[in-house]
């Protein structure tokens, strides 16, 4: 499980003036909606949660210890008692402090009708949330744009669209010489006459006799096989001769 929230907003309580009843709640609501800090049944801690909370979160100014599990159990047990915002909103008007509801017992406040869960996060992870649900809509999709370089909570459709415009243009060089490779390669096997097992010097020394004069690569009349014999594609050099006699 992981610490850092929890020890900062241990910290926060620590330095607060107010009552404090909202605080610990907040604090007890995240401990209980961590599946890796509470037990299936929601019923308790696993197993060493406690001990870890302690330990990380240290002591305070006058070294005593921040949390112990008595803290911690009254963090749950509001947090079980009030598991929406108008609860504890009721509890901390009713009451002046986090002391006066832990000696009161948590009592019991009804919820307004159809009022959903509160949420213990905070905005930072709200955003964060936020942006892992718009990538798992996307699906496939968010590939097209990676996370690691367009935030979708600050990226704007000006920005995708000019990464987009970009990527295109990378895209048709990548397609025009591939078009040339494919041209390049069927004038090859054209003058091999078909046969695949010609190496590829012996077929370009073939292409190399053939008349000079030839189309655009990626044209219709270089790639119909009346003019493949005649093609040889400009900016594509021929294969260099190694010592053993094979193209290099």
């Amino acid at each position: 499980m992981k610490t850092t929230q929890y020890v900062r907003q241990l910290k926060a309580i620590e330095a607060a003036d107010n009552n404090l009843i909202r605080e610990w709640w907040l604090w007890g609501l995240r401990l209980l909606r961590d599946p890796e800090s509470i037990s299936p049944s929601g019923a308790s801690l696993r197993h060493g949660v406690a001990e870890r909370l302690i330990a990380a979160a240290g002591k305070d100014a006058k070294g005593r210890p921040r949390l112990s599990v008595q803290k911690i159990q009254r963090a749950l047990r509001c947090a079980r008692a009030y598991p929406t915002e108008s609860q504890i909103r009721r509890a901390a008007t009713d009451f002046d402090g986090w002391y006066d509801l832990v000696d009161a017992g948590f009592p019991p406040y009804e919820a307004e009708e159809g009022e959903p869960p509160a949420d213990h996060r905070n905005d930072a992870e709200r955003q964060r949330d936020r942006a892992r649900a718009l990538a798992e809509l996307a699906g496939d999709q968010g590939a097209l744009f990676a996370l690691s370089d367009f935030e979708p909570l600050t990226t704007t459709l000006k920005e995708l669209t000019a990464y987009a415009a970009e990527m295109a243009e990378l895209t048709e060089r990548f397609a025009a010489r591939d078009r040339k490779r494919q041209a390049y390669l069927s004038a090859l096997i054209e003058a091999a006459g078909g046969d695949l097992s010609m190496t590829w010097q012996d077929a370009h020394d073939r292409l190399a006799d053939s008349p000079a004069d030839s189309p655009e690569p990626g044209s219709a009349a270089s790639t119909s096989p009346a003019r493949a014999r005649s093609y040889r594609p400009a900016g594509i050099p021929a294969p260099a001769i190694a010592t053993t006699g094979g193209p290099v």
